[in-house]
């Protein structure tokens, strides 16, 4: 069954199960054109610029005075926000608010780090995970790639014409076609995962969440987004079954000190622990009911579970297999590359992973993209380290601008950490970069979440007027951060970039900050509607 199997990037475009909440939001006063107004198309506005901006001075100073009050009215309690709008066509800045002060970006990083990996790798770069036999021994050969068995991706994987299937039909991709060659005894499996390093999770990653599938470790062969999925159900009387999981793996180490309280006024509660360095797991809390979504929870060393996995269905299926360990780093790459492959090379694309990452926010896709970058840049296995210096020299290429680009700093590639600076004035350009990029701005806009309809803005925006623009954009939100930075586009092509960060809030206000996120959004394309050109004005 050797050949390739793929994911097609429109499937990852499903909407995320991640969304925002926002209170009913003050409309900007009104600045709409006459009904009988008519829009130079894009390419005349290329022409026009002096005269655009002498017509529309005045609108763009109403639009500034519009985010001004915003800020004012906005009850952040002492959070310091910064706010840049920008032109695409004249790449010049509309509106600059502390825009080129350092601010920690949350979630907004994976535009840096999606951007700088499509810039690195291409448009039509492709991970390619590979299953191959050298002589009395099968070697996985990993490529970094976080859709690898991804459960959100596997209900929309394409194989031979029928879509979907569970994790376990996933590694039988890999297992049937070593009993359709005959093979009955396997010395070792061994998982060359050296595409990375093994500095699993970043130091200043938050250690009490460590067990949250957004903190999943991130490693050369990703399997399952690094994560188990838990099915529990309450037994009467007893501690509550927790041996359905995805994907098996009987011999993980279960302590199940949870409960089965079925009475009124009980609520399910379950939680699992992870010990560090382990996969050693510990049930605490309630089930109250059985679990149609799974408890998640991370898994420690993803390379050698799998290499695990893989054994134990190779042996269920009568092969004997000695043992499973990792590739060393002393050991020869091409004994691994000149073996044959003995199943399906599983390929993903990037448009897929780019989608995924900033669409529906997972973090382990951009830290796998960050890493990939390093590696293939500098040959060496991807890093932290690497891959974040990578991404700087990108965004000084790409800006041109070393003003704007010294207000970087890069410590991962999701923005979990705490450490990553950027400012809005800097996003807001690189937005930019991308929008007048024919090569590879599609592919990277089109990542995006939509407002309204898709990924984490699926329900922002929903019932909000936005004057016919769209608006594509990525979220962040970490502890006293919230963020919003993409694109306003409206239907003639004008479109403009921008970027709203809130720091240091306060829990209470968070609902506050992501109102007005999008009280300036719809002030922008308030403003975009007021000011098309009007042919034969004076």
């Amino acid at each position: 069954m050797n050949g390739i199997v793929g994911f097609d990037p429109i499937l990852c475009r499903a909407e995320g199960s991640k969304s925002d909440t926002i209170p009913n939001m003050v409309q900007p006063k009104s600045r709409r054109p006459a009904e009988s107004s008519m829009y130079l198309n894009r390419r005349s506005w290329l022409f026009v610029i002096p005269t655009v901006l002498a017509l529309s001075s005045g609108c763009l100073g109403g639009l500034r005075d519009d985010v001004e009050r915003l800020l004012r009215a906005a009850p952040l309690k002492g959070a310091t926000v910064a706010v840049s709008i920008r032109d695409v066509d004249s790449d010049l800045p509309l509106v600059s608010i502390n825009d080129r002060q350092p601010m920690t970006p949350a979630s907004n990083m994976k535009l840096l780090t999606t951007g700088a990996a499509l810039h690195a790798l291409g448009e039509k770069f492709e991970f390619s995970t590979k299953f191959v036999r050298a002589g009395d021994r099968l070697i996985v050969i990993g490529d970094g790639d976080p859709a690898f068995g991804d459960p959100s991706l596997l209900k929309e994987m394409s194989v031979n014409g029928s879509t979907g299937m569970s994790a376990d039909a996933f590694l039988g991709l890999w297992v049937n076609p070593v009993l359709d060659a005959g093979i009955t005894s396997v010395s070792e499996i061994v998982v060359d995962d050296r595409i990375f390093d093994r500095e699993f999770i970043h130091p200043t990653w938050p250690m009490d969440q460590l067990n949250n599938d957004y903190c999943a470790q991130v490693s050369g062969l990703n399997f399952h987004a690094n994560v188990f999925h838990f099915f529990p159900k309450p037994r009467a009387g007893q501690p509550p079954a927790v041996s359905d999981c995805q994907p098996a793996a009987p011999w993980l180490k279960i302590t199940n000190n949870a409960t089965s309280r079925q009475g009124k006024g009980e609520k399910a509660t379950l939680g699992i622990i992870r010990k560090m360095g382990s996969n050693d797991l510990t049930f605490r809390g309630n089930v109250r009911v059985p679990y149609r979504d799974p408890v998640a929870v991370t898994a420690h060393d993803m390379p050698m579970v799998f290499g695990q996995l893989l054994a134990d269905r190779l042996q269920r299926s009568g092969v004997t297999v000695k043992g499973h360990r990792l590739s060393t780093p002393d050991e020869p790459a091409s004994t691994a590359s000149s073996g044959t492959p003995i199943g399906p090379a599983i390929t993903t694309s990037l448009a897929t992973v780019l989608t995924r990452c900033n669409r529906d926010s997972e973090n382990l896709y951009a830290e796998s993209l960050l890493k990939r970058v390093g590696h293939t840049m500098t040959g060496a296995p991807g890093s932290f380290v690497n891959g974040s210096a990578i991404i700087r020299h990108i965004v000084h290429e790409r800006l041109g601008s070393p003003d704007l680009a010294g207000t970087v700093v890069v410590a991962d590639g999701s923005g979990l950490s705490q450490d990553n600076r950027i400012s809005a004035g800097m996003m807001t350009a690189w937005l930019a970069s991308f929008a007048n990029d024919q090569k590879l701005g599609p592919l990277f806009i089109e990542s995006l979440a939509v407002a309204g309809q898709s990924g984490t803005l699926k329900k922002r925006y929903a019932k909000t007027n936005l004057y016919g623009a769209s608006v594509q954009a990525k979220t962040g939100y970490i502890n006293r951060v919230s963020c919003l930075s993409g694109y306003v586009t409206m239907a003639d092509g004008r479109r403009r970039t921008f970027s709203v960060l809130v720091n240091g809030l306060r829990a209470d206000c968070l609902s506050h900050a992501k109102a007005l996120q999008d009280q300036i959004v719809v002030a922008i394309a308030e403003d975009m509607a007021a000011t098309g050109i009007h042919l034969g004005s004076d």
